[in-house]
């Protein structure tokens, strides 16, 4: 392989790595989705409505971000490992969780060899896999490090928003696409997938799925962001699933 395809992977394996490391960006979207409609009214509230009591749960935030789902698990007493592709948002996840949760710069498309079988309780994953290649793996590790009785909550764009903004493609395929983020005046790179490759990805993995959620804003975000309400009743943005453990009868 020459060069030049060797980067292409490398890009690849790290998707848009170059705008969530960027320190501008880093520290604008970190103060941004705290209080916003689409993540602090929106995603967020359903995730951890389906996380149920985790006091005292070993918890893996798998693609943290700037950590503010973190520090809320934090204070609902959890005890968290964060990991990020970006350096920059594992520092933002550091000074956000005041170093409370074990913070690691790791690439989730690779194995999680820092892992040992079976360590977590819960995993977590906010918007996150849109920017994986290779999802097969990510929920196979995701698997070996959760525990029997575990379950592991993610949420991603959901399937009928992607393609209604970028329907010049094929629904049936996994293809990379870029959108543009004009409150940031950046683009990022994501991986469009059909809902049914979600399902046969997570299932080949040895999850099922306990429960689907395809959200709702709160009633805080049609006080605070009318307009942004009246989007998100109308068109899902995200859909969320809640798997377990596939077990032995």
């Amino acid at each position: 392989m020459d060069r030049e395809n060797k980067d292409t992977v490398k890009e690849k394996d790290k998707l848009s790595y170059d705008v969530y490391n960027d320190r501008t960006f880093a520290e604008s979207y970190s103060n941004k989705i705290e209080y916003n409609s689409h993540n602090a009214l929106y995603e967020r509230p359903a995730v951890r409505s389906l996380l149920g009591d985790i006091a005292g749960k070993k918890i893996l935030d798998a693609g943290c971000g700037p950590g503010v789902l973190s520090s809320e698990l934090i204070d609902n007493g959890a005890i968290l490992t964060s990991a990020d592709y970006s350096p920059e948002m594992i520092r933002l996840t550091k000074e956000r969780t005041e170093n409370k949760a074990r913070a690691l710069e790791l690439n989730l498309n690779k194995p999680m060899d820092i892992f040992k079988d079976e360590e977590f309780d819960i995993i977590v994953s906010s918007l996150t896999i849109h920017y994986l290649k290779d999802l097969t793996l990510f929920f196979s590790e995701c698997n070996r490090v959760l525990r029997k009785d575990g379950m592991m909550v993610f949420s991603t764009h959901h399937p009928f928003m992607d393609f209604s903004f970028h329907s010049d493609g094929k629904y049936f395929e996994t293809e990379l696409v870029k959108d543009v983020w004009p409150s940031y005046n950046i683009s990022m790179e994501f991986y469009r997938r059909p809902l049914s490759e979600l399902f046969s990805t997570v299932r080949q993995a040895e999850f099922t799925v306990d429960e689907i959620l395809e959200p709702l804003p709160s009633e805080k975000c049609k006080e605070k962001f009318p307009d942004a309400y009246d989007v998100l009743s109308k068109k899902p943005w995200f859909i969320i699933f809640k798997l377990k453990k596939l077990t032995e009868e």
